[in-house]
């Protein structure tokens, strides 16, 4: 590595320059340092720190423990007789004076709370009896006290001089100096040397340890129990040792225990004897004081002494002492997240494991050492407990070093509920430790080895892998993209749904063909669709249009409209006219019928043409009779022979002969009979236009007569066939003239249709010709708007596209909503059994490991049986020692807090996997002994939160992944503001049920003066407002877990002392506040917080306004460095309720004044839940509306049915940009919640490539949540909309009946007073009553309705109809019963104080006034009670007493 060296620019000649005097100065190439120096400065810093915060231990000074000592020296003989004989021992048999028993109370709580804080957070039993306290003073070694590197013992002791000593040298330099005497200078650079350097030691002797458990209501006595050990102060055996004193401590402490019983007095004459010839001033006094004398920091310092050599060896310490080398190597890349569902075979860990829990167990599985992000309310415990699983499974040892106790017992906890406890060995924070450790291995070597069957897993495992591959399958083909559409069946549906549910919608019916569907991709349909709406906006398929004269008519431009106008006025004006006259005059002129149509007047004119063709060549005689013989006669015999005609020859001849005798005379023809034909034809034809018969006569001008027609025949031809595809059609020449002139006369005034004819004909034929021509009948026919014709273009081609995809793939087809919801439920089902089968898998296979070792070690397992049988089982760091192939593999997860690790295993590198967790309040030198353990090395906890070094340090030397919480039954605003202030990612404000707010702020006016550290701390109002809270919760809601958090230490303490004086006065609240349930409750302020989680947390800030009502800003720990990652620690610790109190408000608080962010954050804090105080509890029901640029048209449509159902709907439910539900659904009956949550196949779910994750995980973590889940699909809510509606409208009415049912079995009905749900369903009023008076099954019964007492029920389906003439049907368990008269009253006495009524006396009471039948209120029967004992005053105590004896009726 090059260091930064300073040199000169190049002078001219190119060489660098120098300075007057100064030579030059090149760069210098500094090694990189040796990573075994680097460690070693590493390991020096981590004792010196270690030796610095065990300064305080009491071990060295008794006076360091203050108020957490309790002195039992002059305790009742018989209580230490009984104590000392190993028996469980209350307080008040060793202290029975009232006073003295009210202090020692006092300081046995302080001790207590000392003791669990150390077994919380360090996982170490603390609490000793000290035997005998010794006092000598020798010469404090400066050289020792300054430095670590000699004794550390020693080190830690020199803390403590004659007393005043250096205080009163101080104080006397500090006058000298005030007086000018002597320089501060020179008194500074004097006063190491003028210093004392005599230290006064005042040590604890002997050291048994002991438990102190509270007993009885609010902690009113404590018992004590003494452990069957015993040790030396190894402060003082060190001393007399080092002296010269020949002193064996094991060997002192054990000769204590007698048969005749405990015995320390020869243990105690042993030392005032050695103590008094080696050490000065020695003596010994006969005390016994319980406190806390071991301080957690003194183990470690030996550890690592012990394990200097070999810290350079682990790569993550040299990573932590700066070895870049080591950091890089740590950096390796972790191995990739894997998408979607692995073969069952690859699965990893056991449990109900996420993606991001599976990924850690890949990185692990990999070799990495690793560090896990884990925000509040992740899933921990059950990430580590698939870790030790597959670790166990693998044969791989364990050593989990948990950072406070509650990590260590969720662990176990989860490994138990896993049917894994088995592979833990727990060494509790308890002192009796060594024996339950002996217990356990012992346990662990007679265990029989696991039976699976493996054909059952088989079976499990191949059904899991078919439901899997169809619901896969069945997800794959609605989405896959189909060519040549480009859409999907999924977006098909879509898309016909978001088309049918318009108001108006398309309705087409048309199906377009498949080459046609081809070639409509989206740009031309979209240019299709353009030029549809184009020719309805001229009226393609309007009624108007199609009304007018000219509809369907072949014109495509303008200029031929205009040409057709034309000859549209000629003939109207003109033409026509004339052509009507030449027609009457040409029948009366020529005695023809006059012609009816154009057609007719064609036909004569075409006759007249004939006739006088005909005349030119024979006489008129020719017409006079029919020239039928004339015919015959001169046709060829072939001819007749043909049409049967027989004509004799002479016959033929005389006919021949008249024929030419009417020739004229001149005109030869080449073919008589031919000529007589045409003759006979226009003979006929006239005939049938002369019906008076006669020659025909030839009108003069025919020729102009016939030329004049042609031009009018051929515009009407123009005309007819621009006007054939009309309603009327093109047949211009088949009219009469009359019709003909109404016709054109139409036309003519239709002119005006003729301005957008063109184009839309155009048009139309356009679309017809690119294979639309179905759909434009269907258009026209059904007269479809402007606005509608692209929906119906759409709807046509997705329709056809469906048709085509199922057609393509008919497995699609064949799912509908129940064969899926079939399919999910079978999945779920195999899925969940797979899973509990992965623990017994993992247990087998380490039971199988555990069976292999022990026969390959037989010798060193009968040895360690042998030892632990006859007792002389010496630890388990011994026997890890004596027997390192079987001792850790008996139960491979060592728990053991950092603290106790040096006390179970050897100081080497044995462990395969080190796990450290929790451990955000750390310093990063007590948990370096626990991490040279391990070969890898895991870390877990929350980085934001880090209050010590150790989480901090390592997050920047090793790899991370983060876990994720998505399940928080807290207020979804709480969430996002955790997510907002670091959590960003990580959690996930997942909507609840419930629209009440979880969150809310009690402002009280709390004041007072400023304390000496400048703040007014825990007001007497915060105080008494949050005792109140505390009480109304144990008795509300006794059944959920409770904690109070505070940012004041003070306020803390007195919060405490507060709860648990309430609890001692009023016997009803004893059960809450029981110390050994699973969640207790408890009092902490805001830096003891770590894994601690409760559903309900109240908050109180603990700070209050002076006098005069101002902030002071000064927070405590809030404002101090690291204070908004305690705030947010705390916050995470509510699952569900928090209620924040405070004497001010967010609007009270000077924004420029608050310099920390811990201090903004709780401004922050308090606006969020002044803001949730105020927000309504009812959700309004409202039609729903889509949201978003893209609504689900399929979710849209259900939410419609089911809001005109009368259900609450609302659609994508949630807040902000985080998990979102896309409808959710509310029965009326219960205002202020939703029930259901609709889930969809949308493309959040499509975008879950796990099928374990969308089918099943999703759906279950919202039913963690309280939510009953309905899967609707899509193809089941398009192809049967109403079917689904009601699936889902069942599923609610279900769910309202089970919540409601819920709420009566939570306040159970008393005798005589069934609870009538008036606003349920009737099935939820039948459930209901059915379970409030399970043994009474009475029908409904006739009462008159003018008889009937007064109902109160909601107006709707259940609401009685008064008006009616007839006695309606009222349910007997409607009508209230009358009164009853009581039995004799209890001997209870009136007028007595409430502490003297016990809890039975008012439960009796209560009982007898309930007796009469009367309907009560709570409130009214605690007005009973309260008047019936003569209780007139009013307090927390008094009504909580009151409240919880009618509460327990």
């Amino acid at each position: 590595m090059t260091a930064p060296v300073r040199i000169h620019a190049p002078g001219p000649d190119g060489h660098p320059q120098k300075a007057d005097g100064e030579e030059v100065v090149r760069p210098a190439v500094v090694p990189e340092p040796d990573p075994a120096v680097l460690v070693d400065r590493a390991a020096a810093r981590w004792r010196e720190a270690l030796v610095a915060r065990a300064g305080d231990s009491a071990l060295a000074d008794v006076g360091r423990l203050g108020e957490a000592q309790l002195d039992l020296s002059a305790a009742h003989p018989s209580g230490i007789a009984q104590l000392f004989a190993g028996r469980e021992t209350r307080l008040s048999n060793l202290v029975r004076e009232g006073s003295a028993l009210s202090s020692a109370k006092r300081r046995a709580r302080a001790v207590g709370a000392l003791a669990e804080d150390h077994a919380q957070r360090y996982g170490i039993a603390s609490a000793f009896l000290a035997i005998g306290v010794a006092t000598w003073t020798e010469p404090l070694d400066t050289r020792t006290a300054q430095s670590v590197d000699g004794d550390d013992l020693e080190a830690i002791a020199q803390v403590a001089v004659v007393p005043g000593a250096i205080e009163a040298h101080e104080a006397a330099e500090a006058d000298r100096v005030a007086d000018g005497a002597v320089p501060e200078e020179s008194s500074r650079a004097t006063e190491s040397e003028d210093a004392p350097h005599v230290r006064t030691v005042r040590a604890p002797v002997l050291l048994r340890p002991v438990a102190i458990h509270p007993r009885g209501r609010g902690e009113s006595d404590y018992d004590l129990s003494l452990e069957p050990s015993l040790e030396i102060n190894p402060l003082l055996a060190a001393s007399l040792r080092r002296r010269g004193a020949l002193l064996d401590p094991a060997a002192l402490a054990r000769g204590t225990f007698t048969e005749a019983g405990f015995d320390p007095r020869p243990a105690l004459g042993r030392l005032r004897a050695l103590g008094a010839a080696v050490l000065e001033d020695f003596r010994l006094e006969e005390r016994l004081l319980v406190g806390t004398f071991v301080h957690p920091e003194q183990v470690l310092v030996d550890d690592l002494e012990a394990q200097g050599a070999h810290l350079v060896e682990h790569e993550v310490l040299r990573a932590l002492a700066g070895d870049h080398r080591s950091v890089e190597a740590l950096t390796h890349p972790l191995p990739r997240p894997l998408r979607g569902d692995r073969p069952l075979d690859q699965e990893r860990g056991v449990g109900d494991l996420d993606p991001a829990q599976t990924h850690v167990l890949d990185a692990i599985a990999a070799g990495h050492h690793l560090l896990v992000d884990a925000p509040a309310g992740s899933d921990v415990p059950g990430t580590l407990a698939a870790v030790v699983a597959d670790a166990a499974a693998a044969g791989r040892t364990v050593l989990y070093v948990p950072g406070h106790r509650r990590a260590g017992a969720a662990l176990v906890d989860r490994l138990t509920e896993l049917g894994l406890e088995s592979l833990v060995l727990d060494i509790a924070p308890d002192s009796g430790w060594r024996a339950q450790a002996a217990r356990r291995l012992l346990g662990a070597m007679t265990v029989e080895p696991v039976h699976v069957e493996a054909s059952h897993v088989a079976i499990v495992q191949r059904e899991l892998l078919d439901r899997r591959a169809r619901l896969s399958g069945y997800i794959d083909g609605l989405h896959v993209q189909r060519d040549p559409w480009g859409a999907s069946a999924y977006d098909a549906l879509q898309a016909l749904a978001r088309l049918t549910s318009g108001r108006p919608a398309a309705q087409t019916r048309v199906r377009l063909t498949v080459p046609v569907a081809e070639s409509l991709n989206a740009e031309r349909r979209a240019q299709a669709a353009a030029d549809l709406v184009r020719a309805a906006g001229l009226g393609a398929f309007s009624t108007s249009a199609r009304s007018t004269a000219w509809y369907g008519a072949d014109l495509l431009t303008n200029d031929r409209a205009a040409a057709v106008l034309a000859r549209l006025d000629h003939l109207l004006d003109e033409s026509l006219p004339r052509l009507e006259e030449e027609v009457a005059h040409v029948a009366e002129t020529t005695g023809l019928t006059p012609a009816a149509t154009p057609a007719e007047w064609g036909e004569q004119l075409e006759m007249l043409a004939g006739v006088r063709g005909a005349l030119d060549v024979f006489q008129p005689i020719v017409f006079e009779r029919s020239a039928a013989d004339l015919v015959a006669a001169t046709a060829t015999p072939a001819w007749r022979a043909e049409r049967g005609l027989d004509m004799p020859r002479g016959l033929r001849r005389r006919f021949r002969k008249q024929a030419k005798d009417m020739l004229r005379p001149g005109r030869p023809v080449e073919d008589l009979h031919a000529a007589l034909v045409d003759v006979q034809s226009q003979r006929e034809v006239w005939q049938a236009h002369c019906p008076a018969g006669g020659w025909p006569r030839i009108p003069e001008g025919l020729a102009a007569i016939e030329r004049e027609f042609q031009v009018i025949r051929g515009d009407l031809a123009r005309l007819s066939s621009v006007l054939a595809n009309t309603p009327d059609g093109g047949e211009l020449e088949t009219l009469s003239w009359r019709s003909l002139r109404e016709r054109l006369r139409r036309l003519e005034q239709d002119r005006s249709a003729l301005e957008t004819l063109p184009e839309r004909t155009a048009i139309v034929r356009d679309l017809d010709r690119r294979g639309l021509g179905d759909l434009l009948e269907d258009l026209a026919d059904r007269r479809v708007p402007a606005a509608l014709v692209s929906a119906e273009l759409e709807l046509a081609w997705w329709s056809t596209v469906f048709e085509e995809i199922l057609r393509q793939d008919p497995a699609l087809a064949g799912y509908d909503g129940a064969a899926l919801a079939r399919l999910v439920a079978e999945f779920r089902t195999l899925d969940r059994r797979y899973v509990a089968d992965r623990g017994v898998l993992a247990l087998a296979a380490a039971r199988e490991d555990l069976r292999v070792r022990l026969r390959a070690a037989d010798q060193q397992t009968q040895d360690l049986f042998g030892e632990i049988v006859e007792d002389r089982f010496g630890g388990v760091r011994q026997a890890v020692d004596r027997y390192p192939d079987v001792t850790r593999h008996l139960r491979p997860c060592l728990v053991a807090s950092p603290m106790l690790v040096p006390h179970v295993l050897p100081g080497r590198r044995s462990e395969d996997l080190v796990i450290l967790d929790a451990a955000s309040h750390l310093p990063i030198e007590t948990v370096v002994g626990a991490l040279a353990r391990g070969r890898q090395v895991l870390v877990v906890g929350d980085t934001r939160c880090a209050s010590g070094t150790a989480l901090a340090e390592l997050a920047e030397v090793l790899p991370s992944l983060a876990l994720h919480a998505d399940t928080s039954r807290r207020d979804p605003h709480l969430t996002a503001f955790l997510s907002d202030h670091g959590y960003a990612g990580c959690l996930t404000a997942t909507p609840l049920p419930s629209t009440a707010s979880l969150l809310r702020l009690d402002v009280v006016d709390g004041a007072g003066m400023p304390a000496a550290n400048g703040a007014v701390e825990a007001t007497q109002a915060e105080i008494t407002h949050v005792v109140d809270l505390v009480l109304e919760h144990a008795l509300s809601r006794p059944d959920e877990s409770l904690a109070v958090v505070s940012a004041s230490p003070v306020h803390t303490e007195r919060l405490r002392e507060a709860v648990m004086a309430e609890v001692r006065d009023n016997p009803s609240l004893g059960t809450f506040f029981r110390p050994d349930q699973p969640e207790p409750f408890a009092v902490v302020e805001i830096g003891a917080t770590q894994g601690l989680t409760r559903e309900a947390v109240i908050f109180s800030v603990g700070y209050g306004r002076t006098p005069h009502g101002r902030v002071l800003h000064r927070f405590g720990a809030v404002s101090e460095p690291g204070g908004d990652g305690r705030l947010l620690e705390a916050l995470g610790a509510t699952r569900q309720r928090l209620t924040v109190v405070s004497c001010f408000s967010s609007t009270d608080l000077d924004p420029d004044r608050l310099k920390s962010p811990g201090a903004r954050m709780l401004a922050d804090l308090l606006a969020l839940a002044e803001a949730r105080s105020a927000a309504p509890t009812r959700s309004e029901r409202h039609e729903p509306e889509a949201t978003g640029p893209e609504p689900d048209r399929l979710v849209l449509d259900l939410a419609e049915r089911l809001w005109r159902q009368g259900l609450v709907v609302d659609i994508d439910h949630g807040l902000g940009t985080d998990a979102r539900i896309p409808l959710v659904v509310g029965h009326p009956d219960l205002p202020g919640e939703m029930l259901v949550a609709v889930l969809t196949d949308d493309e959040a779910y499509v975008g879950e490539p796990s099928v374990r994750v969308r089918d099943r995980q999703d759906a279950e973590r919202l039913e963690r949540l309280g939510w009953t889940v309905v899967q609707v699909w899509s193809a089941a809510a398009f192809l049967d909309p109403q079917g689904e509606a009601d699936a889902v409208l069942a599923a609610t009415v279900e769910a309202c009946a089970r919540r409601t049912a819920e709420r009566t079995e939570a306040r159970p009905v008393r005798p005589g007073r069934p609870e009538v749900l008036a606003d349920a369903a009737p099935d939820v009023v039948a459930e209901a009553r059915s379970e409030a008076i399970p043994a009474v099954q009475v029908p409904a019964v006739q009462v008159p309705a003018a008889q009937a007492p007064a109902v109160h029920a909601a107006a709707g389906p259940l609401a009685p109809d008064l008006d009616g003439e007839q006695g309606e049907l009222i349910p007997v368990s409607a009508v209230t019963p009358g009164p009853s008269a009581r039995g004799p009253r209890p001997a209870v006495e009136q007028g007595l104080p409430i502490a003297a009524y016990s809890d039975d006396e008012l439960d009796e009471v209560a009982v007898w006034i309930a007796s009469d039948g009367v309907e009560r209120t709570e409130e009214e029967l605690a007005a009973a009670l309260r008047a019936e004992l003569g209780i007139s005053r009013r307090g927390t105590r008094v009504d909580t007493a009151v409240l919880s004896a009618v509460r327990r009726l």
